[in-house]
């Protein structure tokens, strides 16, 4: 089984990222003309799981996972990534919103709250 770390965004107290492992229960019951087996088995494609996970100072706090992809390049998952303001989706920024959305409804509700920034003071009397 493979694991890897196929993209990540780091801030000083979070980190979103993306990890891929091999699929280990691919139903291809769909597949009615083999196609998609023969390509698989080639190596012209690879199945995958995906993991969005969401961290604050090493602890997760939100995750989304999709699992079954099938494609030529498993970076090609990662497609409309950064393009605002369009009529398109994608797995990939979807699974960034849920895991980001999840980690807010997590962060939100710990006891005590966690302080991200000091409060400035100010000078004046």
């Amino acid at each position: 089984m493979y694991s890897y770390t196929m993209w990540k965004f780091k801030t000083p107290n979070f980190v979103v990222k993306w990890e891929v492992t091999d699929c280990q229960d691919l139903d291809l019951s769909w597949d009615d003309t083999g196609e998609v087996e023969e390509n698989l088995e080639s190596g012209l494609y690879t199945a995958f799981d995906s993991c969005i996970q969401v961290t604050y100072l090493g602890k997760v706090i939100g995750e989304s996972y999709l699992g079954q992809s099938i494609y030529e390049n498993v970076e090609d998952f990662r497609d409309h990534f950064g393009l605002a303001n369009t009529k398109y989706s994608s797995y990939f920024s979807d699974m960034v919103r849920e895991a980001i959305q999840e980690a807010r409804n997590t962060f939100n509700n710990m006891k005590p709250a966690p302080v991200l920034r000091k409060e400035l003071k100010s000078n004046k009397a």
